[in-house]
């Protein structure tokens, strides 16, 4: 290219390396402030049915040692970096069924203009609705949606064609004709882990399958469909809705690779989430899931900041383990970490005083739907942080 060309590239550069500085510098404000506004802020958050009074203290707590006679496990020393974005998705218009026959979403037909936007990361269900047809059997469906909300696709299966065969073979259609191929499959439901499994087992070459729980985005849309789409369809029967129920076992002693020196509960403004200031490009190898909507911009988002010197390790290797959401656990006195599609870890006991943050941090969540945080740094002192996850913990 000319001179001028290249003057113009490296201009852009230095624009893009200042404009990537300054959102990692907002970042670092937002924590600064969150802790200084933890040390001084007394609660006024409002509980399910009552209204709880918590002193926010920043303060570093010392980790809990983890549950007796449990022994480390092997962990993987690396993983790779995840990736999410947070865009809003219009809901998808609902089917309906007359007796034995639907009427409505057929296989997607896929436009150009899909791939700008559309992730390498799908999340899939499959799974039968609380709508039943004039034979007596259940609507299953396999729904897939990419984690943006770009696209997604439903799929009737005829209740006597469920099985690991018929849905891979529609799975490998659909990835024949996706506008970006995928790179990470996600599911959620334990009850459909060995048909999923095997209908996932193998689809190609750089196609991970990772059973999860932070499909997000899955989430929003099936809670869509439950709330506008079912109760619409002939034979809807609000009944079969099911929950669904996660192992809510004692949680195992925490692993080596995800021990932390320290832990505080620290607060975000969502506005720096919503407008930007958090980004893919100042998170490290962490992960933004979608924000609910119908929340306040000025609304303080519940955290748990992780310090440790190993902050680059332990980022790592949380971004490999499918970070689902942090729990305090206030009647057995314990902050847990979840993580894939069950396994639950002890972070840490809690003290009274530490009960009372882990109180104010539920609250939170609640209050945002969900919505909550993880951070790792170094120290208090760092400019950057080594991960920074958004996440959301549901009730299904």
């Amino acid at each position: 290219g000319s001179l001028t060309g290249g003057a113009t590239h490296a201009d852009r550069l230095l624009e893009r390396r200042a404009m990537v500085a300054t959102r990692r510098a907002t970042l670092l404000r937002a924590v600064a402030l969150a802790s200084v506004v933890a040390q001084h802020a007394v609660g006024g958050f409002t509980g399910v049915g009552s209204q709880i009074q918590g002193r926010l203290a920043h303060r570093r707590h010392q980790w809990a040692t983890g549950v007796g006679g449990v022994g480390p496990r092997e962990l993987p020393t690396s993983a790779a970096s995840a990736r999410g974005l947070a865009l809003h998705a219009q809901p998808q218009k609902g089917s309906t069924m007359q007796g034995d026959q639907l009427d409505g979403p057929r296989p997607a037909e896929f436009k150009p203009e899909d791939a700008i936007d559309a992730t390498d990361t799908w999340e899939l269900d499959c799974y039968s609705r609380p709508v039943v047809g004039r034979d007596g059997k259940k609507l299953w469906e396999l729904l897939i949606c990419d984690s943006s909300g770009t696209f997604r696709h439903v799929e009737p299966i005829p209740a006597n064609k469920v099985n690991s065969r018929e849905v891979r073979k529609r799975i490998e259609d659909l990835i024949e004709r996706a506008p970006v191929r995928p790179r990470v499959i996600r599911f959620f439901r334990r009850a459909m882990f060995n048909m999923l499994n095997i209908a996932l087992a193998d689809l190609g070459a750089g196609i991970q399958v990772r059973p999860s729980r932070s499909t997000y985005t899955l989430y929003q849309w099936l809670d869509e469909r439950e709330a506008d789409v079912y109760p619409q369809m002939a034979g809807y029967k609000p009944a079969l809705t099911q929950s669904t129920f996660f192992d809510m076992a004692t949680p195992e002693r925490m692993p080596d690779a995800l021990r932390a020196d320290q832990f505080a509960f620290v607060s975000l403004p969502l506005s720096e989430i919503i407008q930007g200031g958090v980004n893919t490009d100042n998170i490290g190898c962490g992960k933004i899931c979608p924000v609910p909507p119908g929340l306040r911009d000025d609304a303080m988002v519940s955290g748990v900041l992780f310090l440790t010197k190993r902050s680059e390790s332990l980022a790592l290797w949380l971004a490999g383990s499918e970070l689902a959401f942090m729990k305090a656990d206030l009647k057995r006195r314990e902050m847990v970490m979840e993580v894939g599609l069950s396994t639950r870890y002890l972070m840490a006991r809690l003290t009274d005083d530490q009960r009372l943050e882990g109180q104010a941090f539920e609250a939170g969540k609640a209050n945002l739907k969900g919505l909550h945080f993880v951070g790792i740094q170094g120290s208090a002192e760092d400019d950057e942080v080594a991960g920074f996850w958004l996440l959301r913990e549901m009730d299904l």
